[in-house]
């Protein structure tokens, strides 16, 4: 990692004009935030767009109460990730409370695959639906409407994800912030989606379901800007406030935070969809039910920790695996024994480790097709590759950073060839820019000021920080040497940076004088007494 010290020139005059302190101040002049931005960012006032900006928002609402009025069949149709479970649970809960039994599907992603397809519509029809709404997919499910509309079912798509510059089902109602000019906000996910229909259905505010729908969010990798970021801030705390029990098992012995929920409580709920064979995601649906069987709930959070465990076990071992191809510019690795649910992990680890894209396949020997998952880096755009080097795939699809793809036989040496000489010959080092901090900064009310800038996550990063040429007052390891902490007392309050994962580092870095880190701030409080943490990412030699 290649780091830049960002030159600050403005922060005497942040202080002064934002009446805020120095190390506020940094913070955001790197992030480049006006005197207006930043009253709007702390401002406690919710964001909220209203279901009707939809343009066919209305249309859908109108042909779901005509079906409630006639006692119609309506299926939901979800997504096998945390978007689409949870948003299918906000839509099944929502009409729980208005007395409608609706039947819902969270596909398989080995046997059903990604949205509504043709087996399941006409399965839903020969069960005697006449609506199906489907949530966080439908925007490209050209047949699978199409065959809904043979057999006199309405669809109702509400979905966030990609589509052709108009080219899109011809579904009874289409609700998506892309393809509604009146939606000020186009960056919400299946979940928020799924959340402004249902209260609008019910006709008032829920905080539970609004708590799910910030999860999603989260795990969405959104946005935290506009209405994500009030959604989030607002959710966050009603999980504080009211320890929804759904949410407590899975989050375990933390804090409810952004990096929470992104880090310890969606990758639990996505576990269930990459690995179906464990646990059927549709038990999750039920799971984020209101009233619920305690039992029942501590039974599937229990599972959801063991599947999960598992998901991240299968993950080290395909990736140990994948690492014995030559991956000197990318990675291009196949396999029929690398379990399908958890491609993308592994695909994702390498370009976080090497910062190189990588392509990831399960190989079908049956059918020769190999169905992977792709991850791009910044300079490389993967939806652009694949976008030019369509005819090399039988299906694509993604944005520029993640992307799923399938490649027969025929075209897998071709798609690699195509790979290299897009690839071979450039440099993709990552940079970041990182804020210099004094001994100044270094204050309790300092850093707790910056909780004010918090839910951070997409297009409102944590900031980075870096220490110059700090003398440490002593260095030890924790955790029978697995974790390293570096302590230096400052006028005021005591500095603890603690370097995880590094222990064996010690002796290098006792003997070594001032040293340099990179990492993040945050306070820590025992016993009544708070200190500053300072988490480390990287120590430059």
């Amino acid at each position: 990692m290649k780091y830049t010290i960002e030159a600050l020139t403005k922060t005497e005059d942040i202080m002064r004009d934002y009446k805020v302190n120095s190390l506020l101040a940094k913070v955001l002049e790197s992030k480049n935030m006006d005197l207006e931005d930043y009253h709007a960012l702390i401002n406690p006032k919710l964001t909220y767009h209203d279901f009707s900006l939809f343009s066919e928002g209305e249309m859908a609402v109108e042909r779901i109460r005509e079906a409630i009025d006639q006692h119609e069949k309506i299926c939901i149709y979800g997504d096998y990730d945390c978007d689409g479970i949870l948003a299918t649970a906000i839509m099944v809960q929502a009409f729980h409370e208005l007395n409608v039994k609706v039947g819902y599907h969270i596909p398989n992603r080995f046997e059903d695959g990604y949205g509504l397809n043709v087996r399941r519509v006409e399965q839903m029809a020969d069960k005697g639906y006449s609506l199906i709404i489907t949530v966080d997919n439908g925007i490209k499910s050209f047949d699978a409407v199409e065959a809904a509309n043979n057999r006199g079912v309405d669809v109702i798509i509400t979905d966030h994800h990609t589509f052709d510059e108009d080219d899109y089902p011809d579904a009874m109602s289409i609700v998506h912030t892309k393809l509604s000019q009146d939606y000020p906000f186009k960056e919400i996910c299946g979940g928020f989606v799924a959340y402004k229909l249902a209260a609008t259905l019910l006709g008032h505010h829920d905080p539970y379901l609004y708590s799910l729908a910030a999860l999603t969010t989260v795990s969405d990798m959104m946005p935290l800007l506009d209405e994500n970021r009030s959604l989030v801030k607002r959710g966050l705390s009603f999980m504080e406030a009211h320890h929804y029990p759904q949410l407590d098992l899975l989050l375990g012995n933390q804090k409810y935070s952004a990096t929470s929920l992104g880090f310890s409580v969606a990758p639990k709920i996505n576990a269930f969809g990459r690995l179906p064979e464990m646990v059927n995601p549709n038990n999750l649906v039920k799971y984020f039910q209101k009233q619920v069987d305690p039992m029942f709930l501590e039974a599937v959070a229990k599972n959801a920790g063991t599947i999960n465990s598992k998901r991240q076990s299968l993950t080290n071992k395909y990736y140990e695996e994948a690492l014995q191809v030559p991956h000197d510019d990318f990675l291009y690795y196949s396999s029929s024994n690398i379990h399908e649910g958890v491609v993308g992990l592994v695909a994702g680890k390498y370009a976080r480790d090497y910062n190189r894209p990588s392509f990831v396949m399960n190989y079908d020997e049956k059918t020769g097709i190999h169905k992977g998952s792709a991850r791009g880096v910044e300079g490389f755009n993967l939806y652009e590759f694949f976008t030019a080097h369509s005819d090399l795939l039988k299906q694509y699809g993604g944005h520029a950073m993640a992307g799923g793809f399938s490649v027969d036989e025929d075209h897998f040496d071709l798609l690699k060839q195509a790979i290299e000489e897009e690839i071979v010959g450039r440099s993709f080092e990552a940079s970041q820019e990182v804020i210099p901090l004094t001994n100044e900064d270094l204050t309790i009310d300092n850093v707790e000021s910056l909780d004010a800038l918090e839910p951070f996550g997409q297009g409102n990063e944590a900031p980075k920080f870096i220490l110059k040429d700090v003398l440490f007052d002593d260095i030890r390891q924790l955790s029978s040497g697995k974790h390293l902490r570096l302590d230096k007392h400052l006028s005021g309050c005591d500095l603890a940076c603690l370097y995880f994962s590094q222990g064996e580092r010690y002796e290098e870095l006792k003997r070594k004088g001032p040293i340099t880190c990179v990492g993040s701030l945050s306070i820590n409080e025992y016993r009544g007494k708070k200190s500053i943490n300072f988490i480390i990412d990287d120590i430059l030699m």
